[in-house]
């Protein structure tokens, strides 16, 4: 009976995988399948909440949360991150033009804006904009901290045009989100 517990220990001991546990800006590259990207110094903590900006007549809600030990692939290599995800309203005079606030992203990526990498030094962070219809704005917002309750914004789209054999013609193709630099946001 004891030689069965000694081979159940050393069976149980074998079959687990270690996590490694590493900070938010380690290269995925040459790190271990299952390792974990952590905000170990709460860095993504800041940018929570909602924020509220205003740009050519339009006024820009963010509501930002922080996930935790969300899983994601590369490089045929699973790993787990911590990350921001951002849902926003883009209104003009009361109405609303898009908004994310209500939207479920279990089976679509459109409209979500998330990630984890973080600005050494600079009290930054950068996004990734999945984009609108047919990945039309798709690119990177790129958020950095000025004081306890404003942030500035950048956001600089890749793809701005769509095709006409993948793009139905009936979509809105236009880009809500302030194409801009140094739009400043305040905490609510």
């Amino acid at each position: 009976m004891r030689s069965v517990w000694f081979i159940l220990v050393l069976f149980a001991v074998f079959s687990c995988k270690a996590q490694q546990v590493l900070p938010l800006n380690t290269s995925a590259f040459k790190s271990p399948t299952n390792s974990y990207f952590k905000d170990l110094n709460n860095e993504l903590d800041y940018y929570t909440g909602a924020w509220v900006g205003h740009f050519n007549s339009k006024t820009i809600k963010l509501v930002i949360t922080k996930d935790v030990k969300i899983p994601f692939k590369m490089w045929k290599k699973d790993f787990y991150t911590d990350r921001l995800f951002v849902k926003y309203e883009v209104k003009r005079d009361n109405v609303v033009l898009e908004s994310s606030l209500n939207k479920d992203f279990t089976n679509d990526v459109g409209l979500s804006i998330e990630g984890s990498k973080t600005k050494d030094n600079e009290g930054g962070i950068t996004l990734v904009f999945a984009g609108g219809n047919c990945s039309v704005g798709i690119g990177t917002i790129t958020l950095k901290k000025i004081s306890d309750t404003q942030f500035s914004w950048g956001y600089y789209p890749g793809t701005t045009t769509t095709n006409d054999i993948t793009c139905p013609p009936d979509k809105d193709y236009t880009i809500y989100l302030p194409e801009t630099e140094n739009l400043i946001f305040t905490k609510q």
